[in-house]
């Protein structure tokens, strides 16, 4: 009698952890039960009790903790209670791909990266049904259910008009070009980020400045420097761990400012 309770005692406990750990699952950038939408493992937006997250401010969970469907919001990083929305820290990696072949930007959007170490060019989109996976050649794979996904972020999150408005500034300066060769410099010249050089020459001063396409974790940045109106040097730097770049104070500082997605 007495190991049959404690054979019903084991049944009951695994049947409530397994409903804890569906209860928290949830979907990126949808908001949930307590009012809050998860965008990555720890950051979220506020619903305020609408259906639409309101994107004006970006919060964070502390380090050790994963934002879930709980009251609480942000709670305690758990083996057996994963995060309502999964992990970023490999997005718009082109590390994470072998051969460094292409970088997934969130669940279903990519840029190749042919040998570079960051993506460029113009952005990819897998079918529906599909997700974007850096462990395979095929880029996209079927989506299933419980999968690791290589980026966990909504497409709707991911800025695909960046690189092509910075790169159209730059080639419609040529106003003595006719309308077709125009039309075909502006569609060539999508397909490539611009270089430090490139974008330090857009703006004509020494300092520190955000990369083009700006990156969505904040931590590249560019170094400009010009001797009179020539320009001497320009380099790409990564912030410290941890950290991100401001462009109104031209640094890396340990607070987020708000707007930047924390991986």
């Amino acid at each position: 009698m007495a190991q049959r309770m404690e054979y019903l005692v084991k049944g009951l406990a695994v049947v409530f952890l397994t409903l804890f750990v569906v209860q928290t699952m949830s979907d990126c950038n949808v908001c949930q039960s307590n009012k809050v939408a998860c965008i990555n493992s720890t950051s979220f937006y506020l619903c305020f009790g609408d259906a639409t997250p309101h994107r004006d401010q970006l919060y964070h969970c502390l380090d050790g903790f994963d934002c879930t469907n709980l009251t609480a919001i942000c709670v305690q990083k758990s083996s057996q209670r994963p995060p309502s929305c999964g992990d970023t820290s490999q997005c718009g990696q082109c590390s994470a791909s072998s051969n460094y072949l292409f970088a997934c930007q969130s669940r279903g959007i990519f840029q190749m990266c042919y040998g570079a170490t960051r993506p460029a060019g113009k952005f990819g989109y897998c079918p529906s049904g599909k997700v974007c996976d850096a462990s395979s050649t095929a880029i996209c794979v079927d989506e299933e259910k419980s999968q690791t996904v290589t980026c966990d972020i909504s497409d709707e999150l991911v800025d695909t008009t960046t690189a092509s408005t910075a790169v159209t500034t730059e080639s419609s300066t040529d106003s003595t070009t006719d309308s077709s060769t125009e039309s075909t410099t502006e569609e060539s010249t999508t397909v490539a980020a611009l270089t430090p050089a490139q974008m330090c020459s857009q703006r004509k001063v020494s300092g520190l400045f955000p990369t083009i396409p700006t990156d969505p974790y904040c931590q590249r940045y560019i170094s400009c420097y010009f001797k009179n109106t020539t320009l001497i040097r320009s380099e790409e730097f990564n912030c410290p761990e941890k950290s991100f770049f401001v462009s109104q104070t031209q640094s890396c500082v340990y607070v987020n400012p708000g707007y930047c997605i924390q991986s």
